[in-house]
């Protein structure tokens, strides 16, 4: 699953990587993104690349229900088949831009957080889906992140990690004119453990509205308590 991301990255940086012809407006750098806010998007409208603000959480345009808060994830290998999913995978595929993303280990009681991006820096580009649901408050368009089998440096946290698209497949994936999953299912796959690192970081990224680039700080792991079997000769 990803429910948390990072994106720090300058706009400048954003449309050099998209081949944008235009300017962006420098965002704020995010430390802590999580479901329900705006994610910067890269999709294709009317034959043009755009990058749009949209809620993190795919409502299908069909939803009657006012209350939904949206799919944060898809599996990409069920995608073409759910419902929720299956026409914006045909018709509204999109890319999402962060800096890395967050998962949680499991320390008898507690979550232990981490934080996993590009080894050495960089960003990375999320396969999403989006759509549009008329709301009572008129029309929202929103995204889902794919998800993939994690590789061998998320699995022991998670099964499953985002589906990050190389650089050159970004056309591949956002093409208007391709619409089956046999030519778009191929270019989502676990990206490659050896370029990828991970460390462990502050609990204080658990809390949703936490933000700043110390949650991103790696913090010592707690030594693993260990206990041998005393010997019967053993002086208490």
């Amino acid at each position: 699953m990803c429910a948390r991301i990072s994106l720090t990255t300058t706009g400048a940086e954003i449309a050099d990587l998209f081949g944008l012809s235009y300017d962006l407006n420098n965002p704020r750098p995010r430390y802590n993104v999580a479901p329900s806010t705006l994610l910067p998007v890269l999709r294709v409208v009317n034959g043009t690349r755009e990058l749009a603000d949209l809620r993190w959480g795919l409502i299908p345009h069909w939803n009657t229900n006012p209350k939904h808060t949206g799919y944060v994830n898809a599996r990409g290998e069920t995608a073409p088949d759910k419902p929720a999913f299956r026409d914006p995978f045909r018709r509204r595929r999109c890319l999402v831009p962060a800096d890395g993303f967050f998962e949680w280990k499991h320390v008898g009681k507690k979550k232990r957080p981490y934080f996993f991006r590009k080894a050495g820096g960089g960003m990375f580009v999320y396969a999403g889906v989006w759509d549009r649901w008329h709301g009572p408050a008129g029309p929202v368009d929103t995204v889902a992140v794919l998800t993939v089998p994690a590789n061998d440096l998320v699995k022991p946290l998670h099964d499953r990690m985002p589906a990050i698209v190389e650089e050159g497949r970004f056309g591949a994936w956002l093409d208007p004119n391709e619409a089956r999953p046999a030519k778009l299912l191929p270019l989502l796959t676990p990206y490659p453990v050896e370029r990828m690192e991970k460390w462990a970081v502050s609990d204080r990224v658990n809390k949703a509205s936490a933000d700043g680039p110390d949650l991103l700080a790696p913090v010592a792991e707690p030594a693993t308590p260990t206990w041998t079997q005393p010997t019967l000769f053993e002086v208490a």
